[in-house]
């Protein structure tokens, strides 16, 4: 979905006239600290497709550290427009997760992907320790991902759609600023 939402930036910005070359001219500030935060998340997920025994405090530093680093990232680019629509996405996803032990609240998963091999294996046998069905236990269950989208066949939070909104407004606006594009030649 967030590639999608992408594509769709992309495509706006080209619409209102913009260059996908725009996006070269963008300065950013620290862009190690982004790279090295989805570094961690997919060497995680890594981990857990693996079958090592990922615990749940293993999986709350992991996260803890992940959303250290986007939110130094964050801050350290301020200056582009859009940048607080994200931080305050990934501010509620962060909050939810961290408030649940390193655990994102999840729908009750059963009547929208019936016996898929994910649920199943990994979620449902408790070997993915960075997602929960939604119990009494659950702080902020609102803010986890409740909302299903069917096209995609994902649940997705509050949280995610504030983010994939501000990413959108971001790319889009851009690739169509006319302070980054070469005045053409007449």
């Amino acid at each position: 979905m967030f590639y999608c939402t992408l594509a769709a930036a992309v495509l706006l910005g080209f619409l209102r006239g913009g260059r996908f070359s725009n996006l070269t001219k963008v300065r950013l500030v620290h862009p190690w600290l982004a790279f090295l935060s989805v570094a961690m998340d997919a060497g995680l997920i890594l981990l857990i497709k693996s079958d090592f025994p990922v615990t749940r405090l293993m999986a709350f530093l992991s996260l803890s550290l992940q959303y250290t680093l986007l939110f130094l990232f964050i801050w350290f680019n301020r200056h582009l427009p859009f940048s607080w629509v994200i931080a305050l996405g990934c501010f509620l996803n962060a909050l939810v997760i961290l408030l649940n032990k390193g655990s994102m609240p999840l729908a009750e998963i059963g009547p929208y992907v019936g016996k898929s091999e994910f649920a199943n294996e990994y979620l449902l046998s408790g070997k993915l320790p960075v997602y929960h069905i939604i119990n009494e236990n659950t702080l902020l269950w609102f803010l986890g991902d409740v909302i299903w989208v069917p096209f995609f066949r994902i649940f997705i939070s509050i949280g995610d759609i504030i983010l994939y909104g501000g990413t959108f407004l971001l790319v889009q606006h851009l690739i169509a600023d006319k302070k980054y594009s070469k005045k053409q030649p007449e």
